[in-house]
């Protein structure tokens, strides 16, 4: 026992809980319980090579970032007060990036002539959007918004000789302190340099996403090409942006709330009692403004953050399936027609 334990020791040293991957992969592993596949691709075309690179290659590129960033959280003190303004919203600009360079990738797709194109009205931007999809993206982006904007309006400034608690940075005259206790001092953390770039990052990432979406459900179509598989292959493209940039959103809400949620946890001693001559405990301890949910939205992050970089792997690894899958169903009906017509081969 005493080794087990040790050795959970060594893991935990190596691979924080903070660090996106620990938690991510442990969750990763564990989705396997239900192993079918999340998405699917279309049968042929340049659409489906362009979607496997957004899938395989983007879902990896926004855990790298997530991973790289939580560790750099881990591994460095803040100085400033708000050295991971840049860090928390990372994940979900690299995951906005993703999407943007689907999006060109897709436009470089040659259109139809204009007397081979289809006259179709004109779609809303949602049209090949799943609904559930688009509920769960709003809900989780106005939580994001909204932990921003309420962290930058309780932001002041402080005096030079404070007094500060929790973690106390180098003395800073930006608005990156929250009252504690109602005026009794001073923690860090909070306002506009902490929080603006996510906001920042958020609205660039709903400009994409609807300009992406709205391009692809209004591209011409051949008058040869049949409704069904058009849609199909529209609604597919939808289903998969919007996925990546679900994982993004929920990895950097939960790096944020693991954030807000461990600068609300400050609590600070009073009337000391002394044991010995160097040691003593505070009698009563008092809590800062929002102590009774820094504690459950702390947790809730690292959830989150773990929840969305497991996400994002196994959305990495069922593009790749997807792959597989439909270069054997295209495979099948060759090797059918071979064997129609020569007969099995012994």
């Amino acid at each position: 026992m005493n080794s087990l334990f040790l050795f959970a020791h060594a893991v935990q040293d190596l691979l924080p809980l903070e660090v996106a991957i620990t938690f991510g992969l442990s969750l990763f592993i564990l989705s396997w319980v239900r192993p079918r596949r999340i998405v699917a691709l279309p049968q042929t075309g340049r659409r489906t090579a362009t979607l496997v690179w957004a899938g395989v290659a983007g879902s990896l590129l926004v855990v790298v970032v997530a991973t790289a960033v939580s560790a750099i959280a881990v591994s460095t003190n803040d100085m400033s007060g708000f050295d991971g303004w840049w860090r928390r919203p990372a994940p979900l600009f690299a995951a906005t990036l993703v999407v943007a360079a689907a999006a060109l990738a897709l436009r470089r797709i040659p259109l139809p002539a204009l007397g081979e194109r289809s006259i179709v009205p004109r779609r809303p931007w949602c049209a090949f959007a799943s609904r559930t999809l688009l509920w769960i993206l709003g809900i989780l982006a106005a939580l994001l918004a909204l932990t921003s904007v309420w962290q930058i309006a309780i932001a002041t400034t402080a005096p030079k000789d404070g007094p500060f608690f929790g973690n106390v940075p180098d003395y800073s005259s930006l608005p990156i302190y929250m009252a504690f206790n109602s005026g009794y001092g001073y923690l860090s953390g909070a306002g506009w340099p902490n929080h603006l770039a996510t906001l920042v990052a958020l609205a660039l990432a709903a400009a994409v996403f609807f300009a992406v979406l709205r391009t692809d459900a209004n591209r011409p179509l051949f008058t040869r090409s049949s409704s069904p598989s058009v849609r199909s292959e529209r609604e597919l493209t939808a289903r998969l942006v919007t996925f990546i940039l679900l994982g993004g959103l929920i990895t950097t809400l939960g790096a944020v709330w693991m954030y807000t949620g461990s600068s609300g946890q400050a609590l600070v001693g009073l009337d000391e009692q002394w044991v010995s001559d160097d040691q003593a405990y505070p009698r009563i301890l008092v809590a800062g403004g929002y102590d009774a949910i820094a504690r459950p939205m702390n947790l809730v992050g690292y959830a989150l953050q773990g929840g969305g970089v497991a996400f994002l792997l196994r959305l990495s690894v069922d593009t790749a399936r997807a792959a597989l899958a439909t270069r054997r169903s295209r495979s099948a009906p060759a090797a059918e027609y071979e064997t129609s017509t020569t007969g099995p081969r012994r």
